[in-house]
């Protein structure tokens, strides 16, 4: 048996929901580098560091860390993130999958178990993701940036991705490569399969303590 069935046996699973970036498409640098071109077009000293440590998160969530005094400007904020994705937009051709990601997706598929995908992106970019990565017919359900109030490690967006696929907590696994995700998956109750693909080292997703931490999604179907 291989370890996915394994699970959701085990954990009485009826429902999938997957991070995209870091998780399945290997897009975190093309994000990283949309933030460096926003700092750089509004003359913003940044660290590429500082920038990959909040991976994972909402644009707006990641500027309110990196820029804190822009706290007081609401308007200047949603100028930012929205200016952010729009540079994304450009950067985003020929999407890579991680190294197991479409087995993972038609093995489950074949199973009819229902997928959803929860990401703290925007719909358009989101959907021009998994248009080029060809996988964007495999989810039921997809909740994107404007869906959610709250970014991770709030639970909202996993939260809403199993109200919206009709299962409860308890039959949900969710699939992520950040500490964000596993924190906001611990904060809806959910249970966690970690993947040390994203920008965060393995150690510092082992601390949060997911339900599993694999190296590659590979390692679910062996």
């Amino acid at each position: 048996m291989v370890l996915i069935d394994n699970l959701i046996g085990k954990w009485g699973i009826k429902c999938v929901i997957f991070d995209l970036d870091g998780t399945l498409v290997d897009t975190l640098d093309m994000h990283i580098l949309a933030f460096i071109k926003l700092f750089q077009e509004n003359n913003l000293a940044i660290s590429e560091e500082r920038i990959s440590e909040n991976m994972g998160r909402t644009p707006k969530d990641t500027l309110l860390t990196l820029i804190p005094e822009i706290t007081s400007n609401q308007e200047k904020l949603k100028a930012l993130a929205n200016q952010k994705e729009e540079i994304l937009t450009t950067l985003l051709e020929n999407i890579p999958l991680f190294n197991g990601a479409k087995d993972l997706l038609d093995y489950l598929k074949k199973k009819e178990i229902p997928l959803a995908l929860a990401s703290s992106t925007p719909k358009f970019n989101v959907e021009k993701m998994l248009t080029s990565a060809g996988i964007l017919d495999y989810f039921k359900v997809i909740i994107s940036g404007e869906d959610i109030t709250v970014g991770k490690p709030n639970p909202e967006v996993f939260l809403k991705a199993a109200s919206k696929s009709c299962f409860t907590k308890d039959e949900c696994l969710i699939i992520g490569d950040s500490p964000h995700d596993v924190y906001a998956a611990k904060n809806a109750e959910i249970k966690i399969v970690a993947v040390n693909t994203g920008k965060h080292s393995y150690e510092e997703i082992q601390e949060t303590k997911p339900d599993l931490l694999l190296k590659t999604l590979v390692e679910l179907l062996v």
